[in-house]
């Protein structure tokens, strides 16, 4: 096994490790009457542990790639993936009605679309047809 694998497995591992840790520390998030409660303590640790194993896997596969060209990595596909975690963490304490139309200009932007006028329309339209159909038509319950 070659170095950079064995680096990328452990940075993986550590990830994984990460969030094991998110997760174990839930039932501690309903405990305490402080501002700050018994979980956070774990939840912070967890949290740069995954953002330091994260950005150890970006450096393990973009030397790889300086190395050799056999593995290629798009930093735009990294970028829709935060821009999805974080449209997927925002929407409930912001509203679903908020966020959808930041997170649809901020994807168009990343997929290439340079027209203003079509992205603010694509968005806003995008959410005018969900309010409409899913929320006053269907009735369906959305984290406003």
């Amino acid at each position: 096994m070659t170095k950079w694998v064995a680096e990328a497995i452990f940075s993986l591992f550590l990830l994984a490790l990460g969030i094991v840790y998110w997760v174990a520390a839930t039932p501690l998030v309903g405990r305490g009457t402080q501002v700050i409660g018994p979980a956070h303590f774990p939840r912070a640790l967890s949290v740069f542990l995954i953002l330091l194993a994260g950005f150890n896997l970006f450096r393990v596969i973009s030397q790889q790639t300086k190395i050799s060209h056999k593995f290629t990595f798009d930093i735009t596909v990294f970028a829709g993936i935060l821009t999805f975690g974080l449209y997927i963490y925002l929407i409930p304490i912001v509203g679903y009605f908020y966020v959808t139309p930041v997170f649809a200009v901020c994807i168009m932007l990343l997929m290439g679309y340079r027209k203003p006028l079509q992205i603010f329309l694509l968005s806003g339209g995008f959410t005018l047809v969900a309010y409409l159909i899913f929320y006053r038509l269907m009735m369906v319950r959305l984290p406003v």
